[in-house]
C-alpha cells in the first residue's frame, strides 16, 4: 500500500487536461468555448459590410471588444468567486490523504471519505509534474509527482502495470 499524505494540487498541477478522454469531447468544449466569439465577430463583419457607411467608425468592432472585455472580467469575477466559496466551505480548503493498494485508491481528508476501484478507471497517465487517474471527464483525481518520493513512484508505477495486466484498470471501457 502507498500512502500519500497532504495531497493538496498546486494550481498548475491541477490546470486542465489535454488528452485521455479523446479528440471529440475536447472538440466539444473548444466548440462551447468558442462559438460565440466567432459567431460574433461574423455578424459584426456582416452588419459592418451591409451598414456601409450608416453606422458609426468602429461601432461593431468596439461592441465586439467591449463584449470580449467584459467576457473576460465575468471569467475572472466566477473564478474568485469560486475559489472563496471553497475556501469557505468547510471541508473545500482541506488536503486529502491517498491510500493506494491493489484494491484502488481510498481518500480521506478528516470529514469526507471516498474511494475508487481500478475497474471505474479510464486510464492513469504520467505527466512530468502529475500522475491522473481518468475516472469521468469530470472527475479525474491529480496526485502531484512532488509529494512521492522515488520508492513510492517506482512501486506505484509496479502497481499500475499489475493491475492494467490483469486487466482490473480500464475493465469495459471502450
Amino acid at each position: 500500500m502507498i500512502k500519500v499524505s497532504d495531497v493538496q494540487p498546486t494550481a498548475r498541477e491541477f490546470r486542465p487536461i489535454t488528452g485521455g478522454w479523446g479528440a471529440g469531447i475536447h472538440l466539444a468544449c473548444l466548440i462551447l468555448t468558442c462559438a460565440w466569439p466567432f459567431g460574433f465577430i461574423a455578424y459584426a463583419i456582416s452588419v459592418e459590410v451591409l451598414a456601409g457607411d450608416v453606422l458609426p467608425p468602429f461601432w461593431m468592432s468596439g461592441f465586439l471588444f467591449g463584449t470580449l472585455a467584459v467576457w473576460f472580467l465575468g471569467r475572472w469575477v466566477a473564478g474568485r468567486a469560486s475559489v472563496s466559496a471553497v475556501r469557505n466551505s468547510p471541508a473545500g480548503d482541506r488536503s486529502w490523504n491517498w491510500s493506494i493498494s491493489r484494491d484502488g485508491i481510498a481518500f480521506t481528508n478528516g470529514l469526507q471519505t471516498s474511494s475508487i476501484d481500478w475497474r471505474a478507471m479510464k486510464a492513469v497517465r504520467e505527466e512530468s509534474d502529475r500522475i491522473l487517474f481518468l475516472v469521468t471527464p469530470a472527475n479525474n483525481p491529480v496526485l502531484p509527482k512532488r509529494l512521492l518520493n522515488d520508492t513510492q513512484l517506482a512501486d506505484l508505477r509496479v502497481l499500475i502495470a499489475d493491475v492494467t495486466a490483469s486487466g482490473r484498470l480500464g475493465r469495459g471501457v471502450d
